[in-house]
Formats: C-alpha cells, structure tokens, sequence
C-alpha cells in the first residue's frame, strides 16, 4: 500500500549555509537518484518526484509496510567526505501515526547506518536481521516527534533530525535507511561538514579551517602593511576554530601597523585598512 499523500510540500529552509560545505543534498537533485533498495526482488521504497513550496521539483522516497515485518532498506550512493573527519546528517520526514494504521507490524522508527569506502563501487548488500550488520555501522535509531494521522484537520508537519558522524576516516561513505513496519516519507537528506570562514581580527587574517576536534587551532599571518613591532615575539597570530564552525574567543596577535601606517575604522571583524601618516610611531590594535 503506498501513501502518496505522505509526501507533502517541503518546507523552506532557511538555514544559513555559510559554515557548511554540502557533500550531498537532495533537494538539489534534479534528476531520479536511483539509490539502492533492498531487498531487490521486493522493492518497497518508492523514488517520487513532488514540488516544494517555491513549486521546484524536489525527489523524495516513501514507503508504507505497516503489515509487514520485513527489513527494507535504501541506501545512497558513495559520498564523498572530502576534508571533513566529522559529517552532519540533516533527515527531515514524516510519519504515519501506528494506531491510525491498526497493524501489529507497524513501527514509528527507522534506524540510519553508514558504511566507510575508499572509492565508488557496489557496496556490501545490506544484510537481513538477525544477521549481523557489519560492515555498516548503527548511527541511530530516529523516532519522529510529529505523527500524522488520517482523517485529521489537516495539520502535517515534518520531522527534522540532525545526526553526526564522528571519527571519519575513509575518503568517502555510503549512508543507508533501514525500515520496518513503517509508513513515512523521506522528504530530504542533507550530509555536510562545519567550517570556520575566514576572517580578518586584530591586524591579522586567518583562513577557512575545518576543525577536526573541539577546537582546532588556526595559524594566521599580519595582514598587509602590519607586522610583529621589534622587541615583540614572533610566534604567528592564532585562533581557535570551534567543532560547530565557529572562531572561538579572541585572536592571540601582536601584529600592529608599521610605520607609517595606521587603522582606518576600529572593527576588528572589517577588513582592515590603513592611511599613510607623517609620524613614524607603531600603532598598536588594543
């Protein structure tokens, strides 16, 4: 039985992009994304192409076995991790309410794993339960926090989880939904890493870093006309970049202008510039 009705207007995001490097998102796609389904002789996720709010085509998947106590799973392409060791999985879908259903197989769960791959290839078949699972790995059981429900007034909101893969070691991966019992639809599927943007502070810049721990540490340089003032250590400026992307606490610089030269505005977030003067006296940034 498909629901086609489950798959519902997207709703907007506005999330702001800018400390985000998208690996794989969904909503972009423009054409079928053929992921793989199993099992393949009983093919129960269904590929549906559905417009959002904005009337652009979107691809989404959907899937109602609530009298079944099979394992379906979809499973995407290779992604690859490029120079993020920690991932960010963004599902936003929704789900059929188990007691509007009235069957005995029927869940409000699904189970998100991942599988680690050094290139493009034919990934392992995902195995059937209670086989063991590996070489994919549990990520995380996703319930749904709104239930829809037939015959209600209408209201139908999806559910959106952010999950994180940690500790990322392969050049690429595969990520794969299991389901069982459920009814639901899979309205979009974004995976990206954080990254600090780069920024100019206390007469210094610092570049685009993506942290690979807590905080990772990010070496800058004196912007132009500004240099370490004599007498002065020289250890290059440096700042924390945080794991969510962004700087962490205040610059450790002694950069200053050199002579000759002085700031032209006090934010220490603007690029900075400077106006040639007839003095010779170094003007340091406090």
């Amino acid at each position: 039985m498909k629901l086609i009705f489950l798959t519902l207007l997207i709703l907007s995001a506005s999330e702001k992009e800018s400390l985000k490097n998208l690996l794989l998102n969904t909503k972009l796609s423009t054409s079928d994304l053929h992921w793989t389904v199993y099992p393949g002789d009983d093919p129960q996720w269904d590929e549906v192409s559905v417009l959002d709010d904005e009337h652009n085509p979107v691809r989404t998947f959907e899937i109602c076995t609530p009298n079944s106590a099979t394992y379906h799973w979809l499973q995407t392409h290779w992604i690859p991790r490029r120079a993020g060791t920690t991932l960010y999985v963004e599902i936003r879908f929704t789900m059929m309410e188990c007691s509007a259903l009235n069957q005995r197989n029927c869940k409000e769960t699904f189970t998100l794993y991942s599988l680690s791959a050094e290139q493009p290839g034919p990934a392992p078949r995902p195995p059937a339960p209670p086989s063991p699972v590996e070489p994919f790995v549990k990520v995380a059981a996703v319930a749904a926090d709104f239930l829809l429900r037939r015959g209600n007034d209408g209201t139908r909101r999806s559910n959106l989880r952010l999950l994180r893969l940690d500790g990322l070691t392969g050049a690429g991966l595969y990520l794969a939904i299991q389901s069982q019992g459920t009814c639901m639809a899979l309205l979009s599927i974004k995976v990206f890493y954080r990254k600090c943007p780069p920024l100019r502070a206390a007469f210094a810049s610092f570049p685009e870093t993506v942290p690979h721990s807590l905080v990772q540490q990010a070496q800058g340089v004196c912007v132009e006309n500004a240099v370490t003032p004599p007498g002065e250590q020289t250890a290059l400026p440096s700042m924390l970049c945080g794991e969510d992307g962004q700087w962490v606490g205040q610059p450790s610089s002694s950069c200053a202008c050199r002579p000759g030269y002085e700031a032209s505005g006090r934010s220490l977030a603007a690029e900075v510039r400077f106006r040639r003067h007839t003095r010779g006296n170094w003007v340091i940034n406090v």
